[in-house]
Parts: structure tokens; C-alpha cells; sequence
């Protein structure tokens, strides 16, 4: 749930390295490192390139120690060669799409032409799922399923009758619950069985792991086994705008764990755009960085000083939110509803706010209003301005955050990944309602594995009352086993009311009260 940082390609370890390197030494957040196709061996899935990336164990190792994660790129087409080992396994069990007529479907993709698992049936999808077991034991943290419409580069035909996937008719076996049935059948389901594949090859080889996995393409249910983003999108003011509509109807889909590629993915971006997309986008449930080969870099200190100030506080905003992000995600695994909501959630009476794309808010608690905005239509009530960062307001790139009457909003101290502890204090924001009061939930666990399962959790809910002049903030219920007393070393407590902001400290046993 941090910010990762991905381009195609970061051609080689010394320049993986290089980024990783770049953002600690300026101290700007980041959790990840993607790597795109350039890493395999002439574009052959679970291969790597023996001259850029000759040990890529200790590559991933390396970037452990330094706080970020590894994510590599698997696409579902095999490269047609009788030397490579997983066409070769391929053919002997069976599971590449057929032609018509019986023969091997061959369609080009970046190798040029590819093979293709049928994933409709139940022993391809446990074919793929077993080649990831020597992929993942070189220290790799996740998988990108990429180009799984599946995407076909049709250029050997005329254009009129290209299609840009294999032909409709071309059939699929299926197998166990699934009927066989062409592709005209299946296309839309075919990333869907995918990453539910290669989901199940994560599993295998780390059990005790939350696995993460990226898909460009699912059908409902797919959300179930991976994180999604919006596509090869363009680096202009149109798809940035549009980042945010997409965001949400995705999370009203069912899919909470979306976003699109800040920045823009084609074209060349300018430092005004970068920063008003990231100003933004830091907010979205998926947060990555993302640029095609030939254009510009676009890390965040590619666009001067001045935009790298920009992008630092807006990274370090999102670090702030996490245990709030973190307690909403919570929330869309129990319940489906997206960490990403339409204005008019505030009050779906209103009929006012059906229309509005630009804010948006996180959770029911907070509202986000991208700098980009122009008459934004906005929810009726108390909405006070919450500020995260020193200079965040000054800054014009930055989206403006409001805070709900009757919210308490848990955050944390501005961390450079999440492998370090935000409660060094955790801070609540509190906002009171038109009756002096307020409540809100922190759900924390370990961040990974499965202990919270067997009651290692807390979920604690706040609450805050106004007597007199006084206003005081305690623990009110806690469920889980989890010692959260052991993480949270201090509670400090900030008050919005009337413009105003009111601070206070304590403990999570003792509570604060504020003096107004």
C-alpha cells in the first residue's frame, strides 16, 4: 500500500539500483521496484537476462535490506522455441490453445510468436501455477501479470481484420466446471483464470505470505487474487482527469485495490502534470509510478528540484494515511466496500453529487480535492482541513484534504517504507459533529501472513466527546489479541473545529484531553 516506482524497463541491476538508491538518499517514500520485460532473456517468461541481470537473488536481497520489495513481470505467452524449457513443458503436457484444426495456436507477442496456456482448463492453470516455484525462490515479492486479454500483436494480417487477440473462433477446451467454447466466449474470462493460476503458484511456494499480484485484465471475481490498474494510459490532462472516474467505478466494481499509472504511461510527461497527477493520485488505493520505453524519466526528482519538493510531500501524505488506508482496506475484505468512494456516498440523497468526477473521498472520512478541480461539486455538512505535512498548503500541486464531522482519522508519522513502525506516535484527527462528538477505527495487524486469522489483530474504535470546554479522546473497544500497546509508543490527538486546530497528548491507555 505504498508508493512503487516502475518503468519500462529498468534495463539492469545497476540501474534498479540506482533508483532504489535515489529515493532513500532523498528521502522520499517507496516500497517497490518494478521490473518490466527487459529483465528476461529475449522476452522469455521465467527467464532472466544472464548479462543485465545475472544474479537476481541478490538483487532482490538487497533491495530487502533497503526497505523496498521486488516485483517482476509474467505475461502468459510462451515464446515458441523447442531449446526453452517451459515451451518445451508446455507442449509435452498438453496445455497451449489449439487451432481448429488441432494444431498449436502461435500468436506474436514481444518474443514474436507465442504459445498460449488455455487456462480454461483445470491442468494448465496447475501447469502454470507450478512454474513459479524456482521464479519465487530467488526472492521475489510479486508478480505483474501484464498483457492478459490475452493481447496479440495481429500484424501478419490486414488491418481491417486485425483484432489485437487471438481469432474469436479459436477454441477453448475447458474442463471441470468450465464447457468448452471459443475464445468469443472466453476472452474476457481469460486474465481472470490467469492470475487465479498464478495466484495458486504463489501460494504454493510461500504459504505464509499474503501474496501480491497485479493484473491488467480480470472478469468479476478477480479481485479475489489481484490488484488491478487501468491500462497503458496517456500522459495528458485527459487521462489524468480521467484517472479518477476509472478509480472509482473499478472500486464500485468490486476491484478496491486499483489505480491508474501516475503520470501517464505513453507520451513524454512535463513537471506540471507529473505534479498535479501525483498531487492526487497519492490518494488513489494503488499508487505506481509508471513510464514507456522512449520517454522521459519519471521518477519523482526527474523534473528539478522544485517538483521533487512537490512529490516528497505528497508521498510523504500518503505515508501519513497508511494506518487509515490500511484500516479501510480492512473494511473492502469484509464487506466489499470500496476504500475509493463517489462523493455522493456523504449523502446519497443529495442528488447534486451524482455527477461529480473530480474529488472523491477515502473511506467515509475523508475527502480529497485534486488541485485540478474547478467547481468541484461538494458534500453539505461539517468539513474541516486536514493537514499532514509542513508546506503541503503552499504547495500548488497538492490536493486538498478534508476531514468528515464525526470522524476520528488514524494516522502516522512519515515513514520511507512500511517496513518501519508509524506509531512513533500515532496521531488522531478528530472532527466533532453538530452534537460534540466523534468516532473512527484503527485496524492493525502484522502486514503480512495469516495469524490474524487466529485473533492476532487489534481493531480499536475512538471516540471523542465535548463537555464544557473540554474535549476528550479515548479508547472505547478493542477486539484481537494483538499487544498494540507494544507498537504504539504514543498518542498525540489534533482537533479541527471552527478553522482551528487543537492539539493534545497521551496514552492509548489514559486517552487525551484537549482544553479548548
Amino acid at each position: 500500500m505504498g508508493y512503487h516506482q516502475c518503468r519500462f524497463s529498468y534495463g539492469s541491476e545497476q540501474k534498479v539500483r540506482e533508483i532504489a538508491d535515489n529515493f532513500r538518499s532523498r528521502n522520499i517514500p517507496c516500497d517497490a521496484i518494478w521490473m518490466d520485460i527487459d529483465y528476461m532473456d529475449g522476452y522469455r517468461i521465467f527467464t532472466f537476462n544472464e548479462t543485465n541481470f545475472p544474479d537476481p537473488k541478490a538483487l532482490n536481497e538487497e533491495l530487502h535490506q533497503k526497505g523496498f520489495k521486488a516485483v517482476y513481470m509474467i505475461d502468459p505467452g510462451a515464446k515458441v522455441d523447442k531449446n526453452y524449457h517451459v515451451y518445451q513443458s508446455g507442449t509435452e503436457n498438453d496445455v497451449w490453445v489449439k487451432r481448429p484444426n488441432g494444431e498449436i495456436y502461435e500468436g506474436k507477442v514481444w518474443p514474436g510468436y507465442c504459445a498460449f496456456p488455455d487456462f480454461t482448463m483445470p491442468k494448465a492453470r496447475e501447469w502454470w501455477s507450478n512454474l513459479y516455484k524456482d521464479f519465487l525462490a530467488l526472492g521475489i515479492d510479486g508478480v505483474w501479470n501484464d498483457m492478459n486479454e490475452p493481447a496479440v500483436t495481429d500484424d501478419d494480417i490486414p488491418e481491417e481484420n486485425r483484432i489485437g487477440t487471438m481469432p474469436y473462433d479459436t477454441p477453448h477446451r475447458g474442463g471441470g466446471n468450465l464447457p468448452a467454447g471459443p475464445h468469443l466466449l472466453y476472452h474476457n474470462a481469460y486474465g481472470r483464470l490467469m492470475v487465479e493460476a498464478s495466484y495458486e503458484g504463489i501460494m504454493k511456494v510461500n504459504p505464509e505470505k499474503r501474496p501480491f499480484l497485479l493484473t491488467r485484465a480480470g472478469l468479476l471475481g478477480y479481485q479475489r487474487y489481484a490488484a488491478t490498474w487501468t491500462g497503458d494510459n496517456w500522459a495528458g490532462w485527459d487521462h489524468l482527469k480521467l484517472s479518477v472516474p476509472m478509480s472509482i467505478t473499478l472500486g464500485l466494481s468490486g476491484q478496491a485495490f486499483n489505480g491508474p499509472d501516475i503520470g501517464g504511461f505513453l507520451n513524454n510527461t512535463d513537471a506540471d502534470l507529473w505534479a498535479h497527477w501525483l498531487g492526487f493520485g497519492v490518494f488513489l488505493p494503488f499508487a505506481r509510478g509508471h513510464a514507456c520505453a522512449g520517454t522521459n524519466d519519471k521518477e519523482p526528482w526527474a523534473f528539478g528540484e522544485a517538483i521533487e519538493n512537490t512529490s516528497r510531500i505528497a508521498l510523504e501524505r500518503r505515508y501519513r494515511l497508511l494506518p487509515y488506508f490500511y484500516t479501510l482496506f480492512y473494511e473492502a475484505h469484509k464487506t466489499g466496500v470500496p476504500v475509493m468512494e463517489p462523493v455522493f456516498f456523504a449523502d446519497p440523497k443529495d442528488l447534486r453529487l451524482r455527477s461529480e468526477q473530480q474529488a472523491f473521498l477515502l473511506g467515509d472520512n475523508v475527502l480529497v480535492i485534486p488541485a485540478f478541480a474547478e467547481n468541484p461539486v461538494l458534500p453539505y455538512g461539517i468539513w474541516e482541513n486536514m493537514t499532514l505535512i509542513d508546506g503541503e498548503y503552499s504547495d500548488k500541486y497538492q490536493a486538498k484534504l478534508k476531514i468528515k464531522g464525526g470522524s476520528i482519522v488514524p494516522v502516522g508519522k512519515v515513514i520511507q517504507s512500511t517496513t518501519e513502525n508509524s506509531f512513533e506516535p500515532l496521531t488522531l484527527f478528530v472532527c466533532l459533529d453538530e452534537n460534540g462528538k466523534a468516532h473512527g477505527q484503527l485496524y492493525w495487524d502484522a502486514g503480512d501472513g495469516w495469524n490474524f486469522q487466529c485473533g492476532d489483530y487489534s481493531l480499536m474504535t475512538f471516540s471523542a466527546e465535548k463537555k464544557n470546554n473540554q474535549v476528550k479522546v479515548s479508547l472505547a473497544s478493542k477486539e484481537g489479541k494483538r499487544k498494540i500497546e507494544k507498537e504504539i509508543k504514543a498518542l498525540n490527538v489534533e482537533l479541527m473545529m471552527n478553522g482551528k486546530v487543537y492539539k493534545g497528548s497521551g496514552s492509548l491507555k489514559k486517552g487525551v484531553t484537549i482544553n479548548l
